[in-house]
């Protein structure tokens, strides 16, 4: 189940989060590598406002620290 949004933003915003991380993709893609499922579910958080860029960008080392 999803988290509600922390961070409300409009179907605008929304649309071009999902297209910047559609662009990312292709271009991780083309480099010959393909995210993970976390990243993936991570990347998602991020495009239905579920956290913010500051969260979205921190390195994931962060992420698991206590």
């Amino acid at each position: 189940m999803a988290d509600e949004p922390k961070f409300p933003i409009s179907d605008e915003e929304r649309q071009r989060r999902k297209e910047a991380a559609d662009y990312a993709r292709a271009s991780v893609g083309l480099s010959g590598f393909v995210l993970s499922a976390e990243n993936e579910a991570h990347a998602e958080r991020f495009i239905n406002g579920e956290i913010d860029l500051a969260e979205f960008v921190r390195p994931r080392a962060e992420h698991t620290r206590g």
